[in-house]
Parts: C-alpha cells; sequence; structure tokens
C-alpha cells in the first residue's frame, strides 16, 4: 500500500446514506495492513466498525461505515505544540 496516496473522501452510497467498506477497502484508504485493522479491532482502538452476526457463535463479517471512516481520520489529526 502507498502511502503517498492521496486521501479522498470515500464516496457515500446514494442518497446519502453510510456505505459499509470490507475490511480490504477500508485498510486500502487508510493505508495500513488489513492485520492492523484486525489488531485494532481486538484492542478495541482504531476506527469504528459493525460486526454483522451470521448465527454461528462468535462468527460475524466486520463492515466499516465510511461516515465514520472520515471521521475518525479526523479525530487523529495532531496540532504540532507551539514553541
Amino acid at each position: 500500500m502507498s502511502k503517498s496516496k492521496i486521501m479522498e473522501p470515500v464516496p457515500q452510497a446514494t442518497g446519502g446514506e453510510r456505505r459499509l467498506m470490507t475490511r480490504l477497502q477500508t485498510a486500502e484508504y487508510l493505508g495500513v495492513s488489513q492485520a492492523t485493522l484486525s489488531r485494532w479491532a481486538s484492542d478495541r482502538t482504531g476506527p469504528p466498525f459493525i460486526k454483522l452476526h451470521d448465527g454461528k457463535d462468535g462468527g460475524g463479517t466486520v463492515r466499516y461505515p465510511s461516515d465514520l471512516l472520515d471521521e475518525y481520520i479526523e479525530s487523529c489529526i495532531k496540532q504540532p505544540k507551539a514553541k
């Protein structure tokens, strides 16, 4: 994944609805690995996600709401300290 990729807003679904992104799509958008996203999910850090349960114990599909990804990125912005 290229660190020099310019970040663009995630395209929203029609009608202004949120788009649910896969772990791969989210990793590419954030410029991190899928393993990093998995670790963040286990540690309850990183961007918010939705777990769509498949009826099995503890199983499910993880999706990342596109609107919350941009909010997460904004929350990570750090301002330099004044001298």
